[in-house]
């Protein structure tokens, strides 16, 4: 092994904590309590809000037959209270739910005349009473539908019961008004959440009553010849088999309940499977619409942002959050539903087994308390190592894209080999931070399941014990009201009971991975939400106003600017710029050049002093629509992986092909776009790769003239032009901005000739001002130096001949 190879497999942990550089040493782990990871799930609320709430449809359905309206513009559930008084009162008098004769029907309709208060409680309340009076009528009618299934025999009931919690339901999804003598509804729709929800639960129920009932049959009657309940012997339609009609069940009996037992199972199979198939389909399907959602947020913020904020981080670091970071709010659909379901089948299955014997379930229960007390001990360390190997890995991004976006420096320097060596540390930190979390999440999953594990035994040795004393189960009687033969511990007893008691272990075990991926979530979500908390430093005032049409001047009045407070760039700049002029900024690098002219579209606001246009300040009108009025060709020529007619109308999608060949010709582009393979379908490089240096730039000016804004900005627009092309691109240039403003900003003499005033700037000051000849005139003058060093290095004409 070489030494590099040593060194490379020395980078990576195999045993112990992983090395990585001091500034990304775990922090405190209390630095992030559980209060700020639910608050940042709960930020997560406006992306989830669509798939929850859905959306209304409305339409009118009667129209004449109404006079005004009934005094209330808004929309209406008052029909809600009188329907569902009137289903609930429709049970004890049709004979559905009888009072008196049996309590179970009392019960019930005790249940369905509370689920009626309730609704006219809803109807007159707000606020907190409302929302109170909504959980209470959803647990309401819960238990009496459970009940009605359940411990009721018949279907009448359950029919009534159904009727009563669906209009109860329907508050919420059928609404009414009348306005014009039109009545109008609207209901509710796209609650994908919602409908998502309840297929989950409905199949988890289905799967528990299912398991129930099976395993009844097969462990008592077709393994033990013991007779059927009499609920399960009328579920199964051979009422003759049940307790009290035989004894004991013959081999013949046993082997039809055999077949009865495939079919039935078979049977839910049949029912199930599509919803088995539709339920991840459905889930991959929200989640991504959801991600979909935040991520544009993400990348619309981002749009929003300064100059300023772009020039301060790496554009990976974005790049990461963007797409990667904000896909955990897929996860955490996926998590919630997760947690929702298992919190459901834990407390079902606690309630279950403690029926059979209340110390199975405090011992269930006593899983959850020990998972609860280790969470408190991990969570903030799976938190904060998330959140380094988080850093790590936007940090190996940003590598990789500034590489990449390089390549051609790269070579030229034959530096492949050293970037090759940064990159590996890198990922040797990003690798090494992610096992510091992997590895502590799977120390979380060991200590789990052994503290469960040592729970589970004792309870399978109890059962066993009681099993076989053939004890009397703590709720016998409800359960015989059940149906089932759990009355004393037996076989299927145990069997059911051990099964659930290792369901809710694995339940918990499950909760707690939840929990821990939650935690890995939330830090990648704080870091998206961190990007859209940033509020932008340029942004539409409240009265904001589309700018008119153009028609004067620009005008900086005492304008000044600084990135930083302590370093102005920008100081008291004072100057106008009219309609059908050219103003050239020059001045040594670094003297404000290009964040002057940003001023005028707002990429960046003065600290102090006015803006104008036409006398208006830039502030006050709509950037989007200030925005539209100016066209800039950047001193970096960035053109994308698109054809050259794309690219010419990459600001104006729309422009036909005479537009874009008119902004090629002023560019003198039309040429060299001619000889391309395929003129204007000519596919480009990524970044016009494919194009000379002069080639790109000329390209770039098309795409700034193609927008026909009254405002022209130009940076250094000539400076890969031979000097044949740039007179020509000058004179078209002067030529189409007769009736606009262009700014040029330039070092090349030939070009500042052209301008019809001349603004020299230095150290963020306005030194010199006015036409090209005047400045020349002054001694000693910084423009004239200027000229002079700039004849003298490009080795052309002497003073002299300087016009």
């Amino acid at each position: 092994m070489s030494v590099r190879d040593d060194q490379r497999a020395n980078a990576i942990s195999v045993w112990g904590p992983a090395k990585l550089p001091s500034d990304t040493e775990v922090g405190d782990p209390e630095d992030r309590g559980f209060t700020a990871v639910f608050r940042i799930f709960l930020r997560t609320w406006p992306y989830l809000r669509p798939m929850l709430i859905g959306y209304w449809r409305d339409r009118t359905v009667l129209s004449a037959w109404f006079g005004q309206s009934d005094g209330s513009p808004d929309w209406s559930y008052r029909y809600v209270p009188f329907v569902v008084t009137l289903l609930a009162l429709l049970g004890p008098f049709a004979g559905w739910l009888p009072f008196g004769i049996d309590w179970r029907f009392d019960l019930l309709a005790y249940g369905t005349l509370g689920m009626a208060l309730l609704a006219w409680l809803l109807n007159f309340s707000n606020g907190r009473l409302f929302a109170g009076a909504a959980v209470a009528a959803v647990l309401v009618g819960t238990s009496a539908m459970l009940f009605a299934i359940f411990v009721v025999d018949g279907w009448k009931d359950d029919i009534q019961v159904g009727a009563v919690c669906f209009a109860c339901l329907s508050m919420w999804l059928f609404q009414y008004r009348i306005e014009g003598g039109r009545l109008r509804i609207r209901l509710r729709l796209g609650c994908h959440l919602v409908y998502y929800y309840v297929l989950v639960w409905l199949s988890t129920l289905v799967g528990i009553v299912t398991g129930l009932f099976t395993i009844d049959l097969l462990n008592q009657s077709i393994l033990q010849a013991e007779p059927l309940t009499p609920f399960l012997a009328e579920f199964v339609n051979r009422p003759e088999l049940a307790s009290g009609a035989v004894e004991t069940l013959s081999n013949a009996e046993r082997q039809d309940l055999q077949w009865i037992y495939i079919v039935f199972l078979v049977g839910i199979g049949v029912i199930t499977f599509p919803f088995t198939l539709a339920l991840p389909y459905y889930n991959v399907w929200i989640m991504q619409r959801i991600n979909q959602d935040l991520r544009l947020a993400l990348v619309e913020r981002w749009h929003q942002l300064s100059i300023r904020y772009h020039g301060d981080h790496r554009v990976g670091d974005s790049v990461y959050r963007i797409y990667q970071d904000s896909a955990q709010v897929t996860a955490i659909i996926g998590m919630v539903v997760s947690v929702s379901t298992q919190v459901t089948q834990y407390a079902m299955t606690i309630f279950f087994v403690a029926a059979l014997d209340p110390i199975l379930g405090l011992m269930g229960a006593t899983i959850a308390v020990m998972a609860v007390a280790w969470a408190a001990w991990f969570s903030p360390r799976v938190r904060t190592r998330s959140l380094r190997a988080r850093e790590t890995n936007s940090d190996l991004t940003s590598r990789v894209q500034e590489v990449l976006g390089a390549i051609n420096v790269v070579k030229a320097y034959e530096r492949e080999h050293a970037e090759q060596e940064r990159f590996e540390a890198d990922s040797v930190r990003a690798f090494n931070a992610a096992h510091r979390v992997r590895s502590l999440v799977a120390v979380v999953g060991i200590v789990m399941f052994t503290l469960a594990a040592s729970i589970l035994l004792g309870g399978e040795f109890l059962m066993a014990l009681w099993a076989s004393d053939s004890r009397e189960t703590f709720a016998a009687v409800l359960i015989g009201l059940v149906g089932l033969s759990f009355v004393r511990w037996n076989l299927s007893a145990f069997q059911w009971a051990q099964g659930e008691l290792f369901t809710s272990s694995g339940q918990v075990r499950g909760l707690v991975r939840d929990w821990t991926s939650a935690q890995d979530m939330a830090m990648g979500l704080d870091r998206v939400f961190e990007i859209l908390d940033i509020e932008p430093d340029v942004k539409n005032a409240p009265d904001a106003i589309p700018m008119p049409h153009f028609q004067r001047e620009i005008r900086f009045d005492n304008v000044s600017f600084g990135y930083d407070p302590d370093r102005p760039v920008l100081r008291g700049i004072n100057f106008s710029a009219s309609i059908g002029t050219i103003t050239a900024l020059v001045g040594p690098t670094g003297c404000g050049k290009s964040t002057l002219v940003s001023m005028i579209t707002r990429l960046f606001d003065p600290d102090s002093g006015t803006v104008m246009i036409d006398g208006n300040d830039v502030r006050r009108f709509d950037i989007e629509s200030l925005r539209s009025s100016v066209s800039i060709a950047l001193q970096e020529n960035v053109l994308f992986g698109m054809s050259v007619r794309d690219n010419i109308r990459y600001v104006v999608p729309d422009a036909n092909d005479d537009d874009v060949m008119k902004a090629a010709q002023v560019a003198c582009a039309e040429d060299y776009i001619a000889s391309l393979p395929e003129g204007l379908d000519t596919m480009l490089g990524d970044r016009g790769g494919r194009l000379s240096t002069g080639q790109r730039q000329r390209l770039s000016i098309a795409r700034a003239l193609a927008k026909n804004a009254p405002v022209l900005i130009l940076d250094e627009p000539t400076a890969a032009l031979d000097a044949e092309t740039e007179h020509k691109v000058l004179e078209r240039l002067a030529r189409w901005g007769e009736d606009r403003v262009i700014f040029l900003i330039t070092h090349r003499i030939s070009t500042i000739q052209q301008a019809d005033q001349i603004l020299y700037l230095d150290q963020g000051q306005i030194m010199e001002a006015g036409y090209h000849e005047d400045l020349m005139n002054l001694e000693a003058g910084r423009y004239r130096r200027f000229v002079e060093a700039e004849m003298e290095l490009s080795g052309g004409s002497s003073m002299g001949e300087v016009p």
